[in-house]
């Protein structure tokens, strides 16, 4: 079964059964118990996601890709951000 994965929300995660959350655990570098309930696995699926989503904002925030996040880079990625929100781009 292939999983898009691009964007798994917890509400997402738990419409999918034991064995897809394992599978998709898998994709990610993890091996999930399955004798643990739905939740425990929705919840430790969700942090992986999570951490990889502070990762690729910390990236694109860091425009001159030094590796550091300067605070005219943060207060323009945030700018960039609220626009997207708010439709303008």
């Amino acid at each position: 079964m292939g999983l898009l994965n691009i964007c798994m929300t917890k509400d997402t995660l738990k419409q999918l059964s034991k064995d897809a959350l394992e599978e998709l655990g898998r994709t990610k570098g993890i091996e999930l118990d399955k004798r643990y309930n739905k939740t425990k696995l929705v919840n430790q699926i969700a942090a992986v996601f999570k951490k990889e989503e502070k990762e690729v904002v910390y990236h694109e925030a860091d425009t001159n890709k030094d590796g550091v996040v300067s605070e005219k880079e943060a207060a323009e990625f945030a700018e960039r951000q609220r626009r997207r929100r708010l439709g303008y781009c």
